[in-house]
């Protein structure tokens, strides 16, 4: 059994790398944290094999302390921004089975902003029903992490119950990936790998490791909220305003 996972995932991942997924240095993941004993950061060792480099990483998220506490290790996407709802054709990620994956973390933010001025988030959750789905594609990394590739199949906009197929149009202001969920949900922790946006005018986005971003300097955890804030186009207490602002 072991023997066809692994024979499986060196098929995906020579489809992956020979698929040329576009890449430009203004498209980024910054990985960063705010608030006690939370961040995020790219780990040696602790993922699927890179397209760049031989070093294994994956997108390391933590929040070693409760739910309540304002505190998130946090990913975001640079270049989408002034890109239309629309553009936003498929968002995936491969998330390690000893972590967390919840209704609310580790999540897709997506901040539009409509005709009207005003903005609204529209997640979509790591968890079954919440947003994402698995995708039936399973991979075992060198140190033997299990990881599961998981995709957005519908969003949730911020405050609403009910799940929609599709972004409503807007201009996207930032994407980010924000792990909120504290140690009373769950272990605290978890690895993501493979992280990526596909894209109607760009192309695929597919980040391995920190060397995808083709600049070491965004590669950097920052804990600076106010770089935060500029990375997210809106204030850190947005993240937890439910409805338009």
């Amino acid at each position: 059994m072991l023997s066809t996972i692994r024979a499986s995932f060196v098929a995906i991942f020579v489809a992956l790398a020979f698929t040329s997924p576009v890449f430009a240095s203004s498209f980024v993941l910054h990985p960063a944290g705010f608030g006690p004993h939370s961040y995020a950061a790219w780990a040696d060792g602790q993922g699927l094999p890179d397209s760049h480099v031989t070093v294994n990483q994956a997108l390391y998220f933590q929040k070693m302390t409760t739910t309540a506490t304002n505190a998130a290790g946090v990913a975001i996407f640079k270049g989408f921004g002034g890109l239309p709802s629309s553009d936003l054709t498929g968002l995936k990620f491969w998330v390690g089975t000893d972590g967390h994956c919840g209704a609310g973390a580790p999540r897709f933010d997506v901040l539009l902003q409509f005709a009207s001025g005003m903005k609204q988030f529209f997640f979509a959750g790591c968890q079954s029903g919440s947003g994402m789905a698995a995708t039936g594609m399973t991979a075992i990394a060198p140190n033997g992490r299990v990881f599961q590739q998981r995709e957005v199949v519908c969003w949730y906009p911020s405050g609403a119950i009910t799940c929609v197929t599709s972004l409503p149009p807007g201009t996207i202001v930032s994407v980010a990936i924000v792990f909120d969920e504290g140690t009373d949900q769950g272990v605290g922790f978890v690895f993501l790998d493979n992280i990526e946006i596909d894209s109607a005018s760009t192309g695929t986005h597919l980040w391995t490791s920190a060397a995808d971003n083709h600049d070491p300097s965004a590669s950097t955890t920052t804990f600076d909220t106010t770089v935060i804030e500029a990375l997210l186009g809106a204030p850190l207490t947005s993240l937890y305003i439910t409805g338009q602002f």
